[in-house]
């Protein structure tokens, strides 16, 4: 018996075929713990310059658009929708609007840091006295339930 493994078994020496030993290490992390899957769809975002690259695409894809927006003739409901720019413009102020409505809707929705109480400490309707028993509520029943 040799140490080497014979050709039709994997290395722990089961019978496997060639192409299940591909996949199964298409499967597994690398040692930088980056999945082969997640380097085959975002391998390109660490080739060099590409944040310029990206950069003068959109730059040259905007300058192409503004171009045919001075030439192409829109038969547009309301007058001012055909002025040059305007739908470029419109985008800008809509999304600079939602982006600034953040801060006050999360002002409105976000909870206080101790909302459910004390981390690892009992919750605010438990009396620490009575082992567990929930306080009175305001009808005199426990937990405010009849």
């Amino acid at each position: 018996m040799t140490d080497e493994t014979p050709s039709g078994r994997d290395t722990s020496g089961r019978f496997v075929k060639r192409a299940a030993e591909t996949v199964n290490a298409m499967s597994r992390t690398n040692a930088k713990g980056v999945h082969p899957m997640a380097k085959v769809l975002f391998g390109w975002t660490e080739a060099k310059n590409i944040g310029a690259i990206l950069f003068w695409v959109l730059a040259v894809l905007s300058i192409i658009l503004v171009l045919a927006d001075l030439v192409i003739h829109r038969h547009e409901y309301l007058h001012f929708a055909e002025s040059t720019g305007f739908f470029g413009l419109w985008g800008f102020v809509s999304f600079s609007f939602v982006v600034l409505m953040g801060w006050p809707l999360g002002r409105l929705l976000r909870r206080d840091e101790n909302y459910y109480g004390d981390a690892g400490g009992p919750p605010n309707d438990v009396d620490p006295d009575l082992e567990g028993q929930p306080l009175p509520g305001p009808n005199g029943t426990h937990g405010g339930h009849h």
